[in-house]
Parts: C-alpha cells; sequence; structure tokens
C-alpha cells in the first residue's frame, strides 16, 4: 500500500508538470506556435515508443516471474534499445517531414526526437517488476517538475528551448535510473541469437503499443498533419486535459499485472478476483471524472488556456466520454490478457482499434478538426472494449463467477 501512494503521488505530478507549464505557453506561443509544440510532443511519444519496443509492458512481467533471469532480462533490454535508437530516429525524421506543422522547424523536430528517444529509454519497468518502484518514480518527476520550473521561468524560449529543457529532465531520470540498476543487478550481456529471439518474441506487444499511440497519444501528430497546427493545438489541450483526469488508475498498472501475472501461476481465483474489483472500480472512478469535465469544461478550458482555445471546449466533452471505454480496456487488456501472455490477440485487438480510429480520423479531421479526431478516438475505443470482451470470452466464467453475477443482479 505505501508502494502504491507514492506511486500515485508521482503520477499525480507527473501529470501536474504539463498542466504547470500548459496555460503559459499556450498564451507565449500562441494557438498556431503551442501547435507545433503539441506536434512535437506526439512525434516525441512515437519515437518512445519504437525504442520503448513494449518494455514497459512485458518488462515487469518478466522481472516478476523470473528472479534468476534479472540480469539477462536487462542485457537483453538495452542492447535492444540499442539496436532500436537509429530506426526510432529515421521514423521521427520521416514523420516530421510529412507533417507541415513540423517540417519548417528543424530546431523543434531535432529535439523532439531526442525527447522521445530518453523517454523510451526509462528503466522504471525494472522497478516495476521488483515492486519497488516509487523511488524512482517519485525521482523521475523530481526532473520533469524541475524542467518545468526552468521553463517557466524563462519567458524567452521559442518552441524548440521548452522541448530542449523537458528533454534534459527526461535524459537526467533515464541516467539515474540506469545507474541505481547497475548498481543492484550483474547484467548479463545476450549473444546476438538472444537479441534476435528477443526481437521476435517482442514483436506482438510492440505492435500493441505502437497502435495504441498512434490513436491515442498520436492523436495531436494526426490533427496537426490533417487540419493544421491551430487545430493541433485545440485537440492538445484537450487531450491533455483528459488524460491527466484519467491517469488515476494507470499506476496500478505497474503493480496490478505483476501481481496478476504472479497469482495465475498459482492462485488463479485470486488473480481473477483481482482483475474483476479493478474492473469495477476503474469504471466507477472513470464515469464520474467523465462527468466532471463535460460539466466544467467552459471553466477549465477557458480558465487554463485563454480566451484563444475556447474552441477546445467541444473536443473536450468529446474526450472526456472515452474515459470508461479506456478504463475497461485497460484493465481487461493491458492488466489480464498481457497476464494471460495473449499478446498476439493483444496486439490484434489494438491494432483493429487503431484502423477503426485512423480510418474515422481521415474522413472527420480533414472538414471538422479537433472535434472530428475526437469523434475518431471513441469509435476506436468502443472497438478495443468490443474486441477485449470478444478474446476474454474462454475466462468470463472465472472473472464474473456464477455467485458474483447472482450478486450483481440482486
Amino acid at each position: 500500500m505505501a508502494d502504491a501512494g507514492w506511486l500515485y503521488v508521482a503520477h499525480i505530478a507527473r501529470y501536474a508538470a504539463p498542466l504547470l507549464i500548459y496555460p503559459v505557453l499556450t498564451r507565449r506561443l500562441g494557438v498556431e506556435g503551442f501547435g507545433v509544440y503539441a506536434a512535437g510532443l506526439s512525434l516525441a511519444l512515437i519515437v518512445s515508443v519504437i525504442v520503448d519496443y513494449g518494455l514497459s509492458v512485458s518488462g515487469p512481467r518478466d522481472i516478476a516471474a523470473g528472479c534468476a533471469d534479472r540480469g539477462r532480462i536487462i542485457g537483453e533490454a538495452v542492447v535492444l534499445r540499442a539496436v532500436l535508437i537509429l530506426p526510432a530516429i529515421g521514423a521521427g525524421l520521416c514523420l516530421a517531414s510529412l507533417t507541415p506543422a513540423l517540417s519548417g522547424a528543424a530546431g523543434a523536430t531535432a529535439i523532439a526526437i531526442l525527447l522521445g528517444v530518453g523517454q523510451g529509454a526509462g528503466l522504471l519497468w525494472y522497478f516495476q517488476g521488483v515492486r519497488d518502484p516509487a523511488p524512482m518514480a517519485m525521482l523521475e518527476v523530481g526532473f520533469m517538475l524541475a524542467a518545468a520550473l526552468s521553463i517557466l521561468a524563462s519567458p524567452g524560449l521559442g518552441v524548440a528551448g521548452a522541448l530542449a529543457i523537458q528533454a534534459a529532465g527526461v535524459w537526467s531520470g533515464a541516467a539515474v535510473g540506469a545507474a541505481r540498476v547497475w548498481r543492484r543487478e550483474r547484467i548479463a550481456w545476450p549473444s546476438r541469437a538472444s537479441v534476435g529471439r528477443a526481437l521476435q518474441d517482442g514483436g506482438p506487444l510492440f505492435l500493441s503499443r505502437a497502435v495504441i499511440a498512434a490513436y491515442t497519444g498520436a492523436g495531436v501528430f494526426a490533427v496537426a498533419a490533417l487540419a493544421g497546427p491551430a487545430q493541433a493545438a485545440l485537440y492538445g489541450v484537450a487531450d491533455r486535459l483528459v488524460s491527466a483526469a484519467g491517469s488515476l488508475m494507470r499506476p496500478l498498472a505497474g503493480l496490478i499485472a505483476p501481481r496478476i501475472a504472479g497469482l495465475l501461476t498459482h492462485d488463479p481465483g485470486a488473480a481473477f478476483r483481482t482483475a474483476r474489483w479493478t474492473l469495477a472500480s476503474a469504471f466507477a472512478a472513470s464515469t464520474a471524472v467523465c462527468i466532471g469535465l463535460i460539466a466544467g469544461a467552459p471553466i477549465l478550458v477557458r480558465g487554463l488556456f485563454g480566451a484563444a482555445f475556447v474552441e477546445a471546449e467541444a473536443s473536450l466533452r468529446l474526450l472526456a466520454a472515452t474515459l470508461p471505454l479506456v478504463a475497461v480496456s485497460q484493465v481487461m487488456g493491458l492488466h489480464l490478457m498481457t497476464s494471460l501472455r495473449m499478446d498476439g490477440r493483444f496486439a490484434a485487438m489494438t491494432a483493429a482499434g487503431c484502423a477503426a480510429t485512423l480510418a474515422a480520423a481521415w474522413s472527420l479531421a480533414p472538414a471538422f478538426g479537433a472535434t472530428g479526431m475526437a469523434w475518431a478516438r471513441i469509435m476506436g475505443e468502443a472497438v478495443v472494449v468490443l474486441i477485449c470482451v470478444g478474446c476474454l470470452k474462454g475466462h468470463w466464467a472465472a472473472l464474473f463467477p456464477a455467485r458474483s453475477r447472482h450478486v450483481a443482479s440482486v
């Protein structure tokens, strides 16, 4: 419980940092300039997913299940990320060249890619696997908050300057994490064959993470490419508020997913009970947050970002409706399906959600901008939930046993 409490503090602080600087940067940079900044952050997310290669999901599970193999797991992770850095940089440059908001901002693009590599290189997943995530999470957040305060204290910064300070904070946290892991574990460097196997085994989770990023965190990038930086700015502020509000249950993934994976080996009933109460709690909490965001949209948008962003209210209300859907798919998919090692089905599920979202965005975003992208997100999340329910059909009796269904109906 102490770890959960500190992890929540760290997580809230992690989302508080952008909310500290967004109200300042929206006013300093204006709608167009902030759209370029938001597109840069979205590009960094895409790059980070390539470097991470699904380790933030599989890493805690593998570390928790294989105490004797931790050195080998870490060694493979380090080499794998080193191999993936160049492809990640190449992908970032290609995507930036296709986006008008970034194609003319070479400095901002380069720093956004550097930021993304640092985000993907973090080792918090190791500490989640050993059930000691709080200290590392607090250290990472400390560097992030220091970067945010530096941005606030530097009124002359442009887009590239703000991204550079954030990159410095992220890389400082990654360096401290690497030093802490080096002191705790004897690293076993892998052979070329084992790296190849790791690339093959991690492929499904990488694809699932990539498509999740494509239709969630990279939504700002899609809007920038399809509708321009101004609409990307409107979508970006709404998406940040919804992401921050919906993140309250997210730290549990680092605690509950390894617990479910461990329980499945010796007490499957307890594993499904854990998943069941997590699902109920997450759905109830996300629904309450959704209602609050819809009701408070005018006050939040105008108060935080100024009158120039008033059109973001409609996008905020629509994106708030995704929160209950995300809560269900996160628990049933990220917590339960990955613990059951249904990595291939999980990847197929998220790919279907990505395809549904991007197809809708391609049709709606050019005409309706930020609100069109918000509607596309709702459609994609609904598809994910429906497929997730179907994938877990064989485990439905264990997840919702007859007694639980009887009690629920009473």
